[in-house]
């Protein structure tokens, strides 16, 4: 079609960005690039950032659009009049009208325009000499508001953030290095530093000096000729002079008579009291300093101060103790966009806090979320707002004072020269207090809606250092929040790599009697859901709960055993009765830190965003799973207005046909599914294939409903403490530190005629076949034989593994010859009737049985799948009460006939053929379907299980089971093996039951 008929989209198109982008500009039809005729459709600029070239398109134009934008624009020089941080054209966006725009006009167009969810636009570029494009295929569909977003965000990718962050880090650590030296020759240094930022002379100290103080260079470069700031160098200054400390005291004395104390007073306090001792260090620490701003400043990066909240992530020590996983950039950019899709239609300014702050990435970023939307919809600098919402509307809290200063930092920088008074971003009471009392930090407010005394210190200034102590907003009343946004701390076992245990209040300053003198404070505090069991989350998120007023929007991330484990059942029940339009976001990950949404944790993590109140989906949430975790900032937020706007229509109580597609472009990022939030129906993480999930729930039922089947097998089911009594725990059969276990448990013990036999370690490779053999021997301690009683009468010839290693186990029921006391992770399952036992151990090592371990299990670490103490209980299973004699003769003779033969573990049973011999004989033999249909089903089953990131996790070499009994001197040949094997499938094929086509090689070798 004719060029000029898209200029009347075009021209409107840019009107309406241009009301909702303040600062920015948009011209048509210009000559941007240097010694080039070519005009772009709309050229943007803005001070500070990329000039951006857009090419417009209708949506079934035959001319190629990124084509065209690649081959004429980027790359090129620009023009003087279009520099902008770059003289070359970096970025180039491709925009895509609906084919019913045509023959529009006036206000019929822009109407179509701002109400329209279907505008294509992908956008290119370059950073660090590296090509990108979003999406990676085809075009996003959004709304006016994604495109303004697009181009304000830049889709700058988080890799670029990774290097300016390392390099930072790098010049912290050697001007650090430099000031221990100092201080071990001038322990002045060191004592001045203790009484400015309350941390003992050492490693961490400095790092942490070194950080405030880059971070005060970099808020000065963005002050500095400001309006009262005139006399402020900016950091070209020493450039082309010498580094002298005393001309840095007194440009940050200057800014301090205006403003910025949370920022500027720590910093010149160590300048002007510490390093006076020792000149020459003075000058070179703060010359390496300045270079690790300045370099910070010209990569032009927005994200400057976030950038400071990553390295400041790695210089904490207590990191080894406490879960320091801080919030990453582009999870905070999701869950920002999560709990804040729109400002209110009144016209108010939201009330945002995050007990919990750290480094501000998620209060800061809610923010940016604010100012964005701000003016999108005003058509106004967000400026008009940010004296407002820094002193009024944003709270935040830690125990460390140098997180409070990140904060404030971040947030203060979005217009550093406006005037700020009052805060509510504050350093919470921690430790032992003056008083002798012990504070917990923001937890306290479970007791109080003051986070100080009234009558306890001011706290630090936050105006002028020449004005009156400001006010510092202590108050945080309940039900006052609208946006509750929090990463807690503290959960234990953060990291699984980690040799030290993460522990309540557990810190480098904190000795153990402390850290239980915290926790009985805490243990104290009045909480309806909150427990200890799982680390702090619950509390954080009761007292989440508690300041939100009713239509307040939680959205917190944890770990995902929230969403499985026992502990949290108060938490899932609250969110399922208490709270409506609720989503819970996991990530599909191989391993455990691709599953996270937070930095320096090796566990998978979920982010579960919701509404306070009663509302028409309450018992209802939105599962989604991400095949992978956003990589850019503007994915992030583009994903977390996908999940908005999607109405689901797909349900776990459908067929198994699995959930609806989650697409940006042609680019599949995850599925999203509505399923019902009762106790049980929480296990929808981590999960690539949702007709699984689907499979699972039907056989829940009692029904046998295989993905890719039309119709359903009755199954007969129930949990399993429905008939069964499960096992102790090994603290109460073996705790020799505390003296209460009833038994003397020798491992590897061998054959005993006094005690009873135990099954006590994990072996896998001698436990590769149902039927194992003890490896350890209990003896009753003396004047414990009541307690011994009590075990014993749960001893059992069945156990249960609760522990399950997907990549290492082949079994999840052992089963021995006589019974045998099990441990924690191999529990006992004692059944009302011996003559259970051979059905009940052929389901639970089928793969049945490990879709029931599954869909239960917490899959937070790589290749495990663990079920809590508590879930044992409630696991599904085989109902083999239902059972008719004639069934449980045949388990008999299936078990006898395969309880020697040895499997592969579960993340390889898709190619296992014992395995299927398993599966087909359970199902044709012991419960009489024989359709062929649910046999090739079985293998389909199979095969998507291997294919979960949480059973597959990161191994990749196969288990070697003939080396294995080469190695452990095992009965029995391979020749016999195979020959057994060749008998059973034969057999099944006489049947009817098909054989896999993977298989078809083994039984012809």
């Amino acid at each position: 079609m004719p060029r000029q008929q898209e200029n009347p989209v075009t021209s409107q198109l840019v009107l309406l960005l241009r009301h909702m982008s303040p600062g920015w500009e948009f011209e048509e039809q210009q000559q941007p690039l240097e010694g080039s005729q070519r005009q772009p459709d709309v050229t943007v600029t803005r001070s500070g950032h990329q000039t951006v070239a857009i090419e417009a398109k209708w949506n079934d134009a035959a001319a190629d659009g990124l084509k065209q934008v690649r081959a004429r624009y980027l790359g090129r020089k620009l023009c003087p009049d279009f520099v902008g941080v770059s003289d070359i054209l970096r970025i180039a966006m491709v925009v895509r009208y609906p084919a019913r725009f045509r023959n529009k006009r006036g206000a019929a167009l822009q109407a179509l325009l701002k109400q329209a969810a279907d505008l294509e636009y992908l956008l290119i570029g370059e950073t660090g000499g590296e090509p990108y494009q979003f999406p990676r295929n085809g075009y996003a569909r959004g709304t006016l508001a994604d495109i303004a977003t697009a181009l304000q965000v830049g889709a700058v990718p988080s890799q670029r953030l990774d290097a300016a962050a390392a390099q930072m880090e790098y010049d912290i650590h050697v001007a650090a290095k430099w000031l221990d030296a100092s201080v071990a020759n001038l322990p002045a240094i060191g004592q001045k530093l203790h009484d400015i930022l309350e941390q003992a002379p050492g490693e961490q100290s400095s790092r942490m000096a070194c950080l405030i103080l880059t971070d005060a260079f970099v808020f000065q470069n963005a002050l500095a000729g400001k309006k009262e700031m005139e006399t402020v160098r900016p950091l070209s200054y020493y450039k082309i002079h010498p580094m002298e400390w005393t001309k840095v005291v007194a440009d940050w004395e200057a800014i301090l008579a205006v403003n910025y104390q949370p920022i500027f007073q720590d910093a010149k306090r160590m300048v002007r009291e510490a390093f006076l001792y020792d000149e020459a260090m003075a000058n070179k620490v703060l010359e390496k300093l300045w270079e690790a701003a300045d370099t910070l400043v010209a990569s032009h990066l927005p994200q400057l101060h976030e950038l400071a909240g990553e390295v400041f992530q790695k210089l904490v020590i207590d990191r080894k103790y406490v879960k320091a996983n801080y919030t990453l950039p582009t999870s905070a950019a999701l869950l920002s966009a999560l709990v804040c899709p729109n400002l209110p239609d009144d016209g108010t300014l939201p009330n945002v806090a995050d007990y919990a702050c750290g480094t501000g990435a998620l209060l800061n970023g809610v923010y940016k979320r604010i100012q964005r939307l701000y003016e999108q919809k005003t058509g106004k600098s967000s400026v008009a707002i940010h004296r407002e919402m820094l002193e009024n509307n944003l709270a935040g809290t830690d125990i460390y004072s140098h997180c409070t200063h990140l904060t404030f930092a971040a947030m203060a920088s979005a217009h550093p020269a406006v005037t700020l008074g009052a805060t509510r971003v504050i350093t919470a009471p921690y430790g032992l207090q003056a008083d002798g009392t012990y504070k917990t930090g923001a937890l306290e407010l479970l007791d109080s809606q003051l986070l100080f005394d009234p009558l306890e210190t001011e706290g630090e200034q936050v105006g002028g250092e020449q004005s009156a102590t400001a006010e510092l907003k202590r108050e945080f009343p309940d039900g006052e929040m609208d946006i509750v946004i929090i990463n807690p701390p503290f959960a234990k076992n953060a990291d699984s790599n980690s040799k030290e245990r993460k522990a309540h209040f557990k810190g480098r300053d904190h000795s153990d009697a402390d850290e239980k003198l915290m926790q009985l404070a805490l243990k104290k505090k009045d909480t309806r859901v909150a427990n200890g069991v799982n680390g702090l989350g619950s509390y954080f998120v009761e007292m989440a709960h508690r300041k939100l007023k009713a239509g307040g929007t939680i959205g917190f991330i944890l770990l995902s055993t929230i969403l499985t484990g026992t502990s949290m059942n108060k938490v899932r029940r609250m969110l399922a009765e208490e709270y409506h339009d609720v989503i819970v976001i996991t990530v599909a990950g191989a391993s455990g830190d691709e599953s996270a949404f937070s930095s320096d944790t090796s566990l998978a993590e979920c982010i579960v965003v919701a509404t306070k109140g009663v509302g028409e989906n309450t018992g209802r949430a939105k599962f989604v799973c991400l095949s992978e975790r956003p990589d850019s900032l503007l994915l992030a937020q583009t994903l977390a207005e996908l999940v908005h706007r999607h109405a689901v229509t797909r349900r776990l109580e459908d067929a198994p046909h699995g959930g609806e597609e989650l697409m940006v472009g042609d680019v599949r990022l995850g599925q999203i599914l509505d399923c019902p939030i009762d106790e049980r129906e929480w296990g929808l993480s981590r999960v690539l294939s949702f007709s699984l999930m689907q499979t699972a729930y039907h056989l829940r039922q009692g029904r046998l409903y295989l993905p890719q089947l039309l119709d359903a097998t009755d199954i007969p089911v129930c949990q399993l403490g429905d008939f069964a009594a499960v096992g102790y725990n090994s603290a109460d059969i073996k705790d020799e530190s505390r003296g209460d276990g009833a038994f003397f448990v020798r491992e590897e013990a061998g054959v005993s005629y006094e005690g009873y036999h135990a099954l006590w370690k994990v072996n896998a490779p001698l436990q590769r076949s149902m039927m194992t053999q003890p490896n350890a021997n209990a003896k009753i301690k003396r004047d414990k034989e009541e307690k011994a009683r009590r075990i014993l009468e749960r001893n059992s010839r069945t156990h249960y593994h609760i522990g399950l290693r997907f990549t290492a186990n082949s079994q999840i029921a052992h089963y021995t010859d006589s019974p045998s006391i099990g441990a924690s992770m191999i529990t006992n399952v004692r059944l009302p009737e011996t003559k259970y036992e051979s059905a009940w151990t052929l389901w639970t090592n089928s793969t049945l049985g490990l879709l029931c371990h599954w869909m239960d299990c917490g899959k937070q670490q790589e290749g495990r799948g663990t079920l809590t103490w508590g879930t044992r209980e409630t696991l599904c299973t085989l109902d083999v009460r239902q059972l008719s004699d004639k069934q449980l003769a045949a388990a008999d003779t299936v078990f006898a006939d395969l309880k020697a033969y040895r499997m592969k573990p579960y993340n390889e049973c898709a190619t296992d053929a014992w395995r299927h011999v398993l599966d087909a004989r359970l199902l044709a033999e012991v419960l009489g379907i024989t359709d062929t249909e649910v046999h090739q089903g079985m293998q389909r089953l199979r095969e998507m299980l291997c294919a979960e990131p949480s059973i597959a996790g990161t191994k990749r070499n196969p288990a070697d089971l003939a080396a294995e009994r080469e190695k452990h001197h095992l009965p029995g040949s391979e020749v016999e093996e195979r020959e057994a094997l060749a008998r059973e499938q034969r057999a099944l094929s006489v049947r009817g039951i098909p054989l896999p086509a993977v298989l078809e090689q083994d039984l012809q070798d």
